[in-house]
């Protein structure tokens, strides 16, 4: 019988990957070296508003990696991923608020909800192909705000949302809002955790190379034995937990959770996110998450004209840089180093 994926060495030049190849040992220093290179920027500059934007920074890295993981490897064009961030923080705060648990035990458990969560939407979303799968997970997306509202008896707030999330508690100390040096260093360490699971493990597995074949080249996948349902539900499940992950963990650091994360802003603004970035081209979603969160407060005493801006911005990418920042870096890249 044939083996369901070839390891790398033997896998069709067209099913390459940077990930599987020898660009892994490079990149994953150079991701790291970023990170430490960012971390250093924090620090030395030691401001709380500025670190209030890397902290959004670091968030919004992790729920764009996520979802740049099901639209832009695995193809899968997902429109609930906001979803997932409500789903872990509305879960977290619940647990922590209603259930009396500490923060620290609350994000975990709201992220393996949040993974749940996915997988049940994944169930039916894989029976469909192309735009019916954005239309379904964007109808999601459209009728959680009306529950939330509607559900303020099982603890959910009702339109009024969660106040008063308990802070993190580490070591005996606990870290309130105002403590942003704090924060700051945990949401890295949150974010490295959660990019370098999506793009140094996941996607470096077989089971990344199998989603990259489901992508590129179904028929073949499939003739290879990749069970696409399968692979599919798993893929939404990991980018809903790590997603869920990273809303329990805003939830906490801002100590409210309201309706309003499903708002169309924060979905247009991780919409723009993609496209200025780049799908599936590291790490064009992590700049663009870095271009619209600090563009977006450059632009926020400009409050009338702040998304029509952003509008603007999308448009002139999507003319002048129609694979995004990440393009950009990869026909850079290929002048230096052969393909992997």
């Amino acid at each position: 019988m044939t083996k369901p994926i070839q390891d790398s060495r033997s896998r069709p030049a067209g099913l390459s990957s940077r990930f599987t190849g020898a660009h892994y040992l490079r990149d994953s220093l150079a991701f790291l070296g970023c990170a430490m290179a960012f971390l250093a920027a924090g620090l030395v500059i030691g401001e709380n508003y500025v670190f209030h934007i890397l902290i959004l920074i670091c968030i919004w890295s992790a729920v764009i990696a996520g979802w740049d993981l099901l639209i832009g490897y695995a193809g899968v064009f997902n429109y609930a991923q906001l979803v997932f961030f409500a789903v872990g923080a509305y879960g977290s705060a619940m647990l922590s608020v209603s259930g009396g648990l500490p923060a620290l035990a609350a994000i975990p458990l709201a992220a393996g909800i949040g993974g749940l969560f996915g997988a049940l939407i994944a169930i039916p979303s894989a029976r469909l192909k192309g735009e019916y799968v954005a239309l379904f997970t964007f109808a999601v997306h459209l009728a959680l705000p009306s529950i939330l509202q509607q559900t303020r008896g099982l603890g959910t707030g009702g339109s009024t949302g969660i106040l008063g999330l308990p802070p993190i508690s580490l070591f005996s100390q606990t870290f309130y809002a105002i403590d942003k040096q704090a924060w700051f260093l945990m949401a890295l360490i949150v974010a490295v955790i959660c990019i370098y699971l999506i793009y140094f493990v996941v996607l470096r597995s077989r089971f990344g190379l199998a989603l990259l074949a489901m992508r590129d080249a179904p028929a073949f996948s499939e003739a290879l034995g990749v069970n696409g349902r399968r692979y599919q539900i798993a893929a939404f499940a990991i980018s809903a937990a790590i997603t869920a992950f990273a809303g329990a963990f805003y939830a906490h650091y801002t100590a409210v959770v309201t309706p309003r994360i499903l708002g169309t802003e924060f979905f247009l603004m991780a919409m723009v996110m993609l496209a200025i970035g780049g799908m599936g081209r590291f790490p064009g979603a992590l700049l663009g998450v870095c271009v619209v969160v600090i563009g977006n407060e450059v632009l926020r005493s400009f409050d009338s004209y702040r998304l029509f801006a952003l509008g603007l911005i999308v448009i002139g990418s999507v003319i002048f840089l129609p694979h995004g920042l990440g393009g950009v870096l990869r026909r850079f890249g290929k002048k230096d180093s052969p393909r992997a």
